[in-house]
């Protein structure tokens, strides 16, 4: 029949494939120490060369089938760049799976590597400019001893990487610190190769605050030189993040960007978003929420801010600084600049005090923060120097208003005018937080009709008063007494006419902000002594 002899050829054809698969495998059942030999010191030299260091591990064990399954226990990998450095990599045990033909190729391909107990720690960013036996360095982290005949690889390549469990240590460059660490609680890579980056997929905790970000993106590849130059970049997501662990604010915390670089640089991209912000205990509750363009260094958890937008009730902050650590201090210090255009003035007040706040209107700030790390309050640490301008300001407590609507109508010269009710307070000057103290160097305070300079201090705990300074009319004195006693002092307008002013009229403020006590120095006012 015409078709017999192919349907003969095919047959034959699947004859030998399977006779040839028999034998490869009884090569393999049959001669399994040699090849395992062989295999052993093909894996511990492809580590080092890839490691380029004197990697070491022990119980490795490799079972031989048409796949290929080894095991180890404690695997050390030295830091190659400074060797008195704890190990860059340490595994308690590792499983791989590669296929026979797989480990022949060049680079060897490995299929699945999972790995238990993973530690890496990550040695502090160093100047290689700065060090010219690194590279001496790394010629003398070749491997120690090799096997009799030399097996050269150019590398290896892993398709898949389970390391659930792992730690990643960030050391400092003093070693009396604690590291930085960060708990991985779930981590695969894919396609890990020296040469190509890694995709992975990570679940890590954060450590302050604390919470748990999860991101995906890739990595590397790893530069052994100096690890804080290794590339990387994905995407984030940081939630329940409990802000209580920072004395002094509380709230939880949400947030998600994007960041790339390399691990000393990396550019963050992101939002935040805190429901329940609260400035220390007295404090009230509002929802903040940030969006940001900042620089953080891997190597020691540094961040630059360049800058951060916020956002609460209705009110918006711009800064820019950093929050980094310094020699010889403990935790980091936050540095910034602080600008703010379009606020209101309730709402930075709502932040230091649950009371109904003393003033509303429009606020523009320019200032400099300063936060220091330590145990107190954030508002018993926190520095503040600056400059700021209220305008359309209402005061809102009613003692305080009346004797701002008295000041405005009797400036005016109209001390019986009743349709004078509400009037528009300005309020601008520099100013020093420290302490939970407000200090004024240069304060002033303006409504139609009378300005006012004062210098003194406002403590927000007590909300204590202690200023001293100068009401300025711009009525006479005889206008602004009005009628018939007016036109009687009319006589001593001469003596209260000073500093350009109709009527001027040195003053203290004491007490405290539900209780003031406003008291006329006429001391000063006819030169006596007070």
């Amino acid at each position: 029949m015409p078709v017999a002899r192919p349907i003969r050829i095919l047959l034959w054809l699947l004859l030998a494939l399977v006779l040839a698969s028999a034998i490869a495998f009884v090569v393999v059942i049959a001669f399994p120490a040699p090849l395992q030999h062989w295999l052993e010191a093909h894996v511990v030299l492809a580590l080092r060369q890839h490691y380029q260091s004197d990697v070491t591990l022990e119980n490795l064990h490799i079972t031989v089938t048409p796949e290929i399954y080894a095991s180890a226990d404690k695997l050390v990998v030295p830091n190659p760049a400074d060797p008195s450095l704890p190990p860059l990599i340490t595994v308690k045990h590792l499983a791989l799976q590669a296929g026979l033909l797989q480990l022949l190729r060049t680079p060897v391909h490995i299929s699945q590597l999972k790995l238990d107990g993973l530690e890496i720690k990550v040695g502090p960013k160093r100047e290689l400019a700065n060090n010219p036996g690194a590279s001496s360095l790394r010629r003398q982290a070749a491997p120690m001893s090799q096997p009799h005949r030399p097996i050269h690889l150019a590398d290896f390549v892993i398709d898949q990487v389970d390391a659930d469990g792992a730690k990643l240590y960030i050391l400092r460059k003093d070693p009396a610190r604690e590291p930085l660490l960060f708990d991985l609680r779930q981590l695969q890579l894919r396609s890990a190769g020296a040469g190509e980056a890694m995709q992975f997929t990570a679940a890590l905790t954060n450590p302050t605050p604390p919470g748990v970000i999860e991101s995906t993106g890739h990595f590397g590849p790893w530069r052994f030189g100096d690890p804080s130059l290794t590339p990387l970049g994905g995407h984030y997501r940081f939630e329940h993040a409990d802000l209580g662990v920072f004395n002094g604010i509380s709230g939880t915390l949400s947030s998600v960007g994007d960041y790339s670089g390399v691990l000393r640089n990396i550019v963050v991209d992101g939002t935040t978003d805190t429901p329940d912000f609260k400035l220390d205990r007295g404090g009230e509750t509002v929802h903040l929420t940030t969006s940001f363009h900042a620089i953080v260094d891997g190597t020691n958890g540094n961040t630059y801010l360049q800058p951060v937008k916020a956002h609460f009730l209705d009110s918006e902050v711009v800064t820019k600084g950093e929050v980094a650590g310094h020699a010889g201090q403990k935790g980091k210090t936050i540095t910034l600049d602080v600008d703010i255009q379009h606020a209101r003035v309730e709402d930075v007040l709502a932040l230091a005090a649950k009371s109904e706040p003393a003033l509303t209107g429009r606020l523009a700030l320019a200032a400099k923060l300063k936060l220091p790390p330590g145990q107190e309050a954030v508002l018993q640490r926190m520095e503040l120097n600056g400059n700021f301008h209220v305008s359309g300001g209402r005061f809102t407590n009613q003692t305080v208003n009346k004797v701002v609507v008295e000041l405005s109508r009797r400036g005016q010269g109209k001390p019986q005018d009743q349709s004078i009710t509400q009037v528009p307070a300005g309020l601008a000057g520099d100013f020093r937080f420290q302490s939970s103290t407000l200090t004024f160097s240069a304060l002033q305070f303006t409504v139609p009709g009378a300005e006012a300079q004062f210098a003194g201090s406002y403590g927000l705990r007590g909300e204590t008063l202690n200023f001293a300074g100068d009401v300025r009319l711009h009525a006479t004195l005889s206008q602004v007494v009005g009628g018939g006693k007016g036109g009687l002092l009319s006589l001593f307008d001469p003596l209260f006419e000073k500093h350009g002013a109709g009527t001027y009229v040195p003053i203290t403020i004491t007490g405290t902000r539900e209780h003031p006590q406003i008291h006329v120095q006429w001391g000063k006012l006819f030169g006596g002594s007070g």
